[in-house]
């Protein structure tokens, strides 16, 4: 590996590391898996399209592929509800791989105060359901991560397939100035996440609510 090559990898593993240096887990809700909450801040990603799944084509190992995301699962595709991605060749039918489970969800944010920061980032991790290491034929092994970025010059959500990192790594982006990220009324000062359908603050719990929500499940 030649020296350049050498530090353009060292400075890509550290803007790695810096981005979920500053990210927390966020608190998943046990009824919506499209939400979930920071402190007295809501992430919902329920809106961003009008009808799931969204059906994405884009590039993989050995090809172009179909990408089928559903933030609660129940693609349609995948014979197993609780995929949040499937993919599929764009030339053939089957097979159809699950790339990646809404149950074992992971969300990376900011935990505090995120809606005072116009250029939010976080992540969404979805792994696979770990097979039998011993029967393993090309299922357990997926997992597909959506960045989503606020970008006030996007007035609509773009959602883009990034492509398949050898192998089987998956990578979405959403990018937009409303997509789903906590927000403030900046008239009313009510807290709440950005509607990415209307483009309007939908007032969001505060943390006495959330606490209380979870307490009573």
């Amino acid at each position: 590996m030649s020296r350049t090559s050498i530090i353009l990898s060292c400075i890509l593993i550290t803007i790695f590391l810096i981005n979920f240096s500053f990210a927390s887990l966020l608190l998943i809700d046990r009824k919506n898996p499209c939400r979930a909450y920071g402190n007295a801040s809501v992430y919902d990603i329920t809106n961003l399209v009008k009808t799931w799944p969204i059906t994405l084509d884009g590039p993989g190992f050995g090809g172009e592929y179909i990408y089928y995301w559903s933030c609660a699962g129940r693609t349609g595709i995948c014979e197993d509800t609780d995929a949040a991605v499937c993919q599929q060749r764009t030339t053939e039918l089957v097979p159809r791989w699950n790339a990646g489970n809404v149950s074992p969800q992971i969300w990376f944010g900011l935990f505090n105060g995120p809606e005072v920061h116009p250029d939010l980032t976080w992540d969404i991790v979805y792994p696979n359901y770990q097979s039998d290491p011993q029967l393993i034929y090309g299922t357990g092994i997926r997992v597909t991560v959506i960045h989503f970025i606020v970008d006030p010059k996007v007035e609509k959500p773009i959602i883009t397939v990034d492509g398949e990192l050898k192998y089987t790594e998956y990578s979405i982006t959403v990018r937009g100035k409303c997509i789903g990220q906590p927000a403030i009324n900046q008239t009313s000062f009510v807290r709440g996440y950005c509607d990415p359908q209307t483009g309007k603050v939908v007032p969001g719990p505060n943390m006495n609510d959330i606490q209380s929500y979870f307490q009573k499940l």
